[in-house]
C-alpha cells in the first residue's frame, strides 16, 4: 500500500512522479472516449504489460479490474483512439449508449454494458470492481496520464469508468471531478449505480439513447498475428492496383471478412496483437518488391520455354 495515499490523505504535495511516463498527456494507449455502440474506447487491463504478465497470466491467473488499476490499456469498437487496441469479437455483450446528457450544468456521456470477461482474459466473478480515472498523480490517482480522446468527444477533459461482475460503466466530461460533477472520482467504492445516477444497464443488447442500435458486421474486427501483417496487407495491395486502398481500408476488409488472403498469410490468432500500422511507403516497396519478383520469374519461365 501506498504509504502517502492511504485514509484521508489524497494530497502527494508538490512532489513530481519519479516514473512519470514522456508526454503529451494524456498518453498514447490510455485514451477512451464515447461515441454511440458503434465507436468507443474503453481502459482494460492491458494484455502487453510486465507487471500482470508476472504476476497473474503467466501463473494462470486473470487479473480484475482492481488488480490492473494502474495498468491498463484502451480497446476500441470502432475507430482507434491513439496506442488503442481493437475490442477482441464477442468481448463486449451489451453497450448502451446516452449522449450529451446534463447534471448541474455539466454536459457528459455515458456508456454502460456487458463483458464476456473469458474473452478478454479477465476475472470478473465477485467483489473485484475497479475504478479507471483521469485523476493527477499529486491526488492519488492510478491511471494519472490516461485521459478523453478529444478528437472524438471534443470539449470533454474527464472520464471515470467502473468494471466488475461482468458489467462496466463509463462517462467521459467536462472538466471536474469532485462531488456533484458527472464525472465525480469520489465513488469508487460505490459501484456503476452511484455512478450512473440510477441509469446502469447491464443487458445484452445495444442502445443509443434509449433506441436499438444495430452493430453491423463492420464494427467487429478479427486480429491477426503481428509478424503476419506485412505479407497480409502487401498481398491485398498486390491483388488491386497499388494506389487504390489505405492500410485502413485492407484491415477493414480483412476484419468483416470481405476478403480472405492465402492461408500462409491469414492465420488468425485469439492471441491480443494489434494490427501493425506501417507506412504506406513501406507496404508499396513490399509489395513492389513482389511484383517484381513475379515479374522476373515468369519471364524466366518464358525464357526456358
Amino acid at each position: 500500500m501506498d504509504p502517502v495515499c492511504s485514509g484521508d490523505n489524497w494530497d502527494r504535495g508538490d512532489a513530481p512522479d519519479p516514473n512519470a511516463p514522456q508526454g503529451p498527456y494524456p498518453i498514447s494507449g490510455e485514451q477512451v472516449y464515447i461515441q454511440d455502440p458503434s465507436n468507443y474506447c474503453i481502459n482494460l487491463p492491458n494484455p502487453d504489460d510486465q507487471y500482470l504478465i508476472d504476476n497473474y497470466w503467466s501463473k494462470g491467473v486473470n487479473p480484475s479490474f482492481v488488480d490492473a488499476e494502474g495498468h491498463v490499456r484502451s480497446f476500441c469498437v470502432g475507430a482507434l483512439a491513439p496506442g488503442a487496441l481493437p475490442m477482441p469479437a464477442g468481448a463486449v455483450t451489451g453497450a448502451h449508449v446516452l449522449t450529451n446528457q446534463d447534471l448541474n450544468g455539466k454536459t457528459y456521456h455515458q456508456i454502460t454494458g456487458s463483458l464476456n470477461c473469458d474473452v478478454l482474459k479477465m476475472s470478473c466473478v465477485g467483489e473485484n470492481s475497479g475504478q479507471y480515472d483521469s485523476v493527477p498523480y499529486r491526488n492519488c490517482g492510478k491511471e494519472p496520464y490516461s485521459g478523453v480522446f478529444e478528437e472524438m468527444n471534443p470539449g470533454f477533459n474527464d472520464y471515470v469508468e467502473i468494471g466488475g461482475d461482468f458489467m462496466f460503466c463509463m462517462r467521459t466530461c467536462v472538466a471536474g471531478r469532485i462531488d456533484g460533477d458527472p464525472c465525480s472520482a469520489k465513488g469508487d467504492t460505490l459501484g456503476c449505480e452511484v455512478l450512473t445516477g440510477g441509469t446502469m444497464d447491464a443487458s445484452e443488447g445495444f442502445t443509443l439513447n434509449g433506441v436499438p442500435f444495430e452493430v453491423s458486421a463492420n464494427n467487429v474486427r478479427r486480429e491477426f498475428p503481428r509478424d503476419a501483417a506485412t505479407d497480409l496487407v502487401a498481398e491485398r495491395m498486390m491483388e488491386t492496383d497499388l494506389a487504390t486502398e489505405t492500410v485502413e481500408q485492407v484491415e477493414a476488409m480483412f476484419a468483416i471478412g470481405s476478403w480472405t488472403p492465402a492461408a500462409s498469410t491469414a492465420s488468425v490468432s485469439a492471441a491480443q496483437f494489434t494490427v501493425m500500422q506501417m507506412p504506406a511507403s513501406n507496404l508499396v516497396s513490399n509489395a513492389f518488391q513482389k511484383v517484381v519478383l513475379g515479374v522476373f520469374y515468369f519471364g524466366t519461365l518464358l525464357c526456358l520455354l
